[in-house]
């Protein structure tokens, strides 16, 4: 570890709550927002108190015996995404920042590149999330015209989803209406006669939409002892499923489907 003189409280203060908010908007759990941030605080000789939930966080910075010297916090506007490079960049720059003899300049620019991080090709995304619904389609039984149809439900649903997050919708609305817009396009295509059977795939059109970040984080936080956030993440999760129930009983009843 590099030994360095300590940095100045409120400037540090300040990037931590900028890279707190950046991890906790990317996906982070809170365990990893809290390691992290503690890594940057140690390698300039504070030692940091911090307070987060899912949408809010709070740092105080203190050297040893004494007082604190710095405290802030900042709310989140927005309900957490996943952007993992994010996350990568910024927990890799906090390992650097201990081994390394990075000035806090230096710190500031790559976090402010690390925050910029674009998410992957919006139409690759597209394109593998369906390719993903389609093979999930075939592991549950799918014949090949279940597995293209589930591959343009999927594609069309999450086209949508992307449209609606731009648009700053509410996330549960989104679900729900992402749901109803895959499951309708198998419902056209059982009308038309396409395939008198398409269960496997109406089964498997809308697991793009499985809150799978939150559930998981919603595990890993109650396992770590972060019981409010486990408990916040594990109610948002069951809150998108009750959406996406939601939106495949609509259009189930829209198409007399028994």
């Amino acid at each position: 570890m590099t030994t360095r003189q300590p940095a100045e409280p409120s400037r540090l203060g300040n990037l931590l709550l900028q890279a707190g908010v950046a991890l906790i908007k990317s996906g982070a759990g809170s365990s990893r927002v809290v390691s992290n941030l503690s890594r940057f605080a140690m390698a300039y000789g504070y030692e940091a108190n911090i307070d987060m939930g899912t949408r809010n966080i709070s740092i105080s910075l203190h050297l040893e015996n004494q007082e604190n010297i710095f405290s802030g916090s900042r709310s989140i506007a927005t309900l957490p995404g996943a952007n993992f490079r994010v996350v990568s960049a910024i927990s890799k720059l906090s390992w650097d920042v201990i081994e390394e003899d990075i000035n806090m300049d230096m710190v500031e620019e790559r976090l402010k590149k690390a925050k910029e991080m674009p998410m992957y090709n919006r139409y690759l995304i597209l394109l593998l999330v369906g390719l993903a619904g389609a093979a999930f389609c075939f592991t549950f039984g799918g014949n090949a015209t279940e597995m293209a149809i589930t591959f343009a439900a999927t594609f069309i649903g999450l086209y949508l989803k992307q449209e609606l997050v731009r648009k700053k919708f509410n996330p549960f609305l989104v679900t729900y209406a992402s749901a109803v817009v895959a499951a309708t396009v198998i419902g056209i295509f059982w009308k038309i006669g396409v395939d008198s059977k398409l269960d496997h795939a109406f089964a498997t059109c809308i697991l793009f939409l499985i809150p799978g970040v939150l559930m998981i984080n919603a595990f890993i936080d109650l396992l770590d002892g972060y019981i409010i956030n486990g408990l916040d993440r594990g109610i948002n999760a069951l809150m998108h499923a009750f959406a996406i129930a939601s939106g495949l009983a609509t259009v189930l009843y829209i198409f007399g489907a028994r």
